[in-house]
Parts: C-alpha cells; sequence; structure tokens
C-alpha cells in the first residue's frame, strides 16, 4: 500500500534531519574534542596530594611522563595524567589512596540519573560526574546512554582513543539488554565477552560507553513485543538488570591498584611505563556504571530503575517543573510498588538524591523554591547545587564538560574556573554520599562559601 502524505514527508523529513544532524555533529566532534591539559598544581590536587610533594615524586621516579611544556609550565594530559596516579598507587602504602577501585568482593554500584522533563542539566550532570571520578580516583567507568537523544554519547564520542559517531548499526542499550530477539527465543541473553563488547572506548582513560542513537527508541517497542510473548522466566523490567549481573560475572576484579604494573624488575620499561598493562588494567572491569535516563518514565527506563543501586534527580527549581518532578515521583513510585507486590527483588539498595541544577542566585523564585524543598525534604536533597553559568553553556555548545573545555579568553576563564568549583563541589556531594570515604571536602568549601553572610555579589552578576 502507498505511503500517505503525512507518513511520506514525516519520513522524508526524519531522514533528512538524521544527515543534517550526523553531519552537524561531526563537524563540532572534529574540531572540539578534549584537547585540555592540566598543570602540575592541578594535577597534584587531583591526586590529593601537596604541589611540592608531586614535583618530588616526579624528580625521583622512573618512569613518569615527560608532558609538555606550555608556556612555563608543564602540562599533562588525561591518560598521562593517569600513569602519574598508576605509579603513585605503585609506590604506596595504601594504592587505593590513588586508584580507588572496587575489591572482589565489593558490589558494581550503578547510578542513574534521571528526571521526566529534558533540559534539567541531566546529561551533562552525568558526564561531570563520570569525569570527576576518573580525574579524581581513576575509577574505571562505564556510561550507558539510554536516551534517544544521546547527549552524552556526543561528550564522549570522538578523540584519538574513542570511537566516532555512532550510526544506525551501533549496539545501544536495547542490543546490550537483549531485548531483540534470538534464533531460539523471542529475547537474546548475551554472554559476559559479548556483553562487554558492547561497551566502546573513549578519550578518558578507563572510562567506557554503551552510546545511544535514534534506534534506542526501539527499546519501548521491543519490551512491548516481549510483553506480548509473555517469554518464561523473564519479567519484562528486568532485563538490563540480569545483563548487568551476567556482565558484571564474567568480568570481577582482578588486578590490585598496587599491582598495575606487573610483577618483576621489568615492569618498568626504559622509556616509561609498559602500558599494555595499564591497559589490561583499566579494561578488565568497572568499578561504576553511570546511566544517562531519557527524559520519560517509560517500561524501558523501568528497567533501567530496576537495575541501579542509586538515584540521582536533577532538577531545576521553577514552578511546573516541580510539578513535572511530583509526576515522575509518583508514577515511579506507583510501578515499583506494583513490583515489589508480585516479585521478592532488592531495589536501589544505595544511597538516593535530588540535585538542584541551573539556580539563579539573583533569582527569587528558584531561591524560594530550593528553601521550600530543603525545609520539606532535607534528607532527600542536596543541600548544594548547580548554579546557571554562561561559562558552561558556552562549553555544552560544543559537547564539552568544564573539565574539558579551555575557554579562549581570559575573563571567560574566570567564569569556568568557579564553575569547575561549583562541579567539584556537586560531584564531591554525590561521592561523598554514595562513598563516604571517597569525601574530598569539596562540598563543605563551596558550601561554606556560598552560604556565608554578606556574601551579594551573585556568581551569575560576577561572570
Amino acid at each position: 500500500m502507498a505511503k500517505g502524505r503525512l507518513e511520506q514527508y514525516l519520513t522524508d523529513l526524519s531522514r533528512g534531519l538524521e544527515r543534517a544532524r550526523l553531519t552537524a555533529n561531526q563537524d563540532l566532534l572534529l574540531q572540539a574534542r578534549p584537547t585540555r591539559s592540566y598543570s602540575m598544581r592541578q594535577c597534584a590536587r587531583y591526586l590529593n596530594v601537596s604541589y611540592q610533594y608531586l614535583t618530588k615524586f616526579a624528580a625521583q621516579t622512573t618512569g613518569f611522563p615527560p608532558g609538555q611544556t606550555k608556556g612555563r609550565e608543564r602540562v599533562f594530559n588525561t591518560h598521562e595524567l593517569m600513569q602519574i596516579r598508576i605509579l603513585m598507587a605503585a609506590h604506596a602504602k595504601r594504592p587505593r589512596d590513588y586508584l580507588a577501585w572496587r575489591s572482589p568482593l565489593d558490589p558494581l554500584p550503578v547510578i542513574s540519573f534521571a528526571s521526566q522533563k529534558g533540559g534539567t542539566a541531566k546529561s551533562l550532570s552525568a558526564a561531570h560526574f563520570a569525569q570527576y571520578l576518573s580525574l579524581n580516583f581513576g575509577m574505571r567507568v562505564g556510561l550507558m546512554d539510554a536516551d534517544p537523544q544521546h547527549t552524552l554519547t556526543l561528550y564522549f564520542a570522538g578523540g584519538e582513543e574513542g570511537v566516532g559517531l555512532p550510526d544506525p548499526g551501533t549496539p545501544t542499550m536495547v542490543d546490550f539488554s537483549g531485548l531483540y530477539p534470538s534464533d531460539d527465543a523471542p529475547f537474546t541473553d548475551h554472554d559476559g565477552t559479548t556483553l562487554d563488547s558492547f561497551f566502546l572506548p573513549t578519550g578518558w582513560p578507563g572510562v567506557r560507553i554503551v552510546p545511544a542513537h535514534s534506534e534506542t527508541s526501539e527499546g519501548e517497542i521491543q519490551i512491548a513485543r516481549l510483553l506480548r510473548a509473555n517469554p518464561p522466566g523473564k519479567r519484562f523490567y528486568r532485563y538490563l538488570r540480569d545483563a548487568i549481573d551476567t556482565w558484571s560475572t564474567a568480568h570481577p576484579p582482578k588486578t590490585e591498584p598496587g599491582d598495575v604494573l606487573g610483577q618483576g624488575a621489568g615492569a618498568l620499561a626504559e622509556r616509561g611505563i609498559r602500558l599494555e598493562h595499564i591497559q589490561d588494567a583499566l579494561t578488565e572491569t568497572l568499578d561504576v556504571i553511570i546511566i544517562d535516563y531519557q527524559p520519560a518514565l517509560t517500561l524501558f527506563q523501568l528497567n533501567n530503575v530496576i537495575a541501579s543501586s542509586s538515584l540521582v534527580i536533577p532538577q531545576t527549581m521553577k514552578g511546573f517543573d516541580l510539578a513535572t518532578l511530583a509526576t515522575f515521583t509518583n508514577g515511579l513510585l506507583g510501578m515499583l510498588q506494583h513490583i515489589l507486590a508480585h516479585d521478592r527483588i532488592e531495589v536501589g539498595a544505595g544511597e538516593h538524591m535530588l540535585l538542584p541544577t541551573i539556580v539563579q542566585r539573583s533569582n527569587a523564585q528558584d531561591i524560594a523554591q530550593l528553601t521550600t524543598l530543603m525545609e520539606n525534604c532535607p534528607g532527600e536533597i542536596l543541600p548544594l547545587f548547580y548554579l546557571r553559568s554562561d561559562a558552561i553553556a558556552n562549553a555544552a555548545d560544543v559537547y564539552q564538560s568544564a573539565y574539558e573545555y579551555e575557554p579562549e579568553t581570559r575573563g571567560k576563564k574566570k567564569g569556568m574556573d568557579r564553575f569547575v568549583e561549583n562541579a567539584d563541589a556537586v560531584n564531591d556531594a554525590i561521592a561523598g554520599r554514595i562513598w563516604p570515604h571517597l569525601s574530598r571536602g569539596h562540598a563543605d568549601t563551596w558550601m561554606d562559601a556560598i552560604y556565608s553572610d554578606g556574601d551579594d555579589q551573585t556568581p551569575e552578576a560576577a561572570e
């Protein structure tokens, strides 16, 4: 049967938009992939040591990366920072002070960033948190992009060591979850090796991603099909959780942080670290999985909830946005209660939190809503927040985070430095709730400054 005019129009428009999107995104990634480097002082801060200690360590340690000279400073990229971290762990009495890797008996945290409304900085918050864990603790982070708009994917695509933009044939979370039929069943039970192949490299050491693209929207269709098929022994909300369990069982932590360089005198090559030891250790397992949701409450997203140990809800403080949040939480609660009434399954055993985002201190409505939430939900909402910032808006235009973007002018650099302090505080607060021993004090320092008396100049005005 011939297509109707509307169906044909939408088909043609969809194809044209897909080509335009790929062209535009490819141009952005080619000119804007991470090139930022970090000074010795910045590296010392990420490593949680003094500048003097790091300088002395560099002078005394074989294999310390040379970095590059930028002006009067010696600077290092993300991969060199990871090499420094590994060297310090190899020489430390407590290697996990530098590499906060899971122990073999530790569970795998799955942290989801979820919201029913777009524009809440959900993807940006997830990207910042992943990069913060890599920069500060050397964690091996697995990213899962569940949003067909694939913003998180764009933050990590490209780079010499990473992968390009996904195409419609690139496996997504729909494939990882096994939602497509196999030869003998309406779903697919992938083995651990196949599941691991769905995690693609990024330009960040130890950070891998299961990307998204327009075909990720197939998840909802496939779950509807599986509900009709009703295969025995499979519940529609457990596909992702079961797949993660299968992957985790097949890829437990093996290498101790102090043994990344291998054993014996040959562990350090004459010209530096043997990179194969590092790469093997960085890809043998993951220390955390971070999921970026689609801004909707669907059965596919419910799979993400059931698979998660912690839920972070980024949320702006506008009145209509809070009404959407109430709809999201009530709907999710209803779904969860229905599941728990029929299935004895533990869900969300970790920490959960509401993260206020894009807050304007000069906006009375934002502050009033924030104050009301803190008064009525003191344990459920983080006491600090992402401020609205033109600096990060400029970086987001080219799909870079505050940890990647290098402004061209000194004035813009100051604005970005302020936002980095804000991001460090937010991420320190999130990490501190999930891993209390990893708190660096950034959250307390930022709150002391932001809530101090007599501070009448807002960061927005300063930018």
